[in-house]
């Protein structure tokens, strides 16, 4: 009986806990090679959202934004061989309908990454090479 209720409060809480996680790796684009590409950062956070989002922009410079919500846009010009990363951690609204993460990245205006992430913990990780 003791490890019936224990499983049962097990379950309870694992029920109570809701984290998303994207994690990918693209490896080298296989797009054609060129001097610089346009790669932009899209996301959007679901309203009573908040982020933190880490990225790479042009001449390997790291930018970090503590308190993000609403949409966000930023839009760089990077030198070939250059490796990616753009990390967000959001705490969402609970409940909520529309209470979703969604993250494009795009590189000279083709979507290499297009996702839609729900749930009150979301973790979204992605890294690419330019060619």
């Amino acid at each position: 009986m003791k490890k019936l209720l224990y499983l049962l409060a097990i379950v309870l809480f694992a029920t109570g806990c809701s984290k998303t996680i994207y994690h990918m790796n693209r490896g080298e684009l296989r797009i054609p090679k060129k001097d610089t590409y346009q790669v932009q950062y899209i996301t959007e956070v679901a309203p009573g959202g908040k982020a933190k989002m880490y990225y790479i922009g042009a001449d390997n410079v790291q930018y970090f934004e503590e308190s993000l919500t609403g949409k966000f846009d930023k839009t760089f010009t990077i030198k070939s061989g250059k490796e990616l990363k753009v990390t967000i951690d959001a705490k969402l609204p609970k409940r909520a309908l529309k209470s979703t993460l969604h993250t494009i990245v795009k590189v000279d205006g083709e979507a290499i990454t297009d996702q839609t992430q729900a749930g009150e913990n979301v973790a979204f990780r992605f890294w690419f090479k330019l060619p």
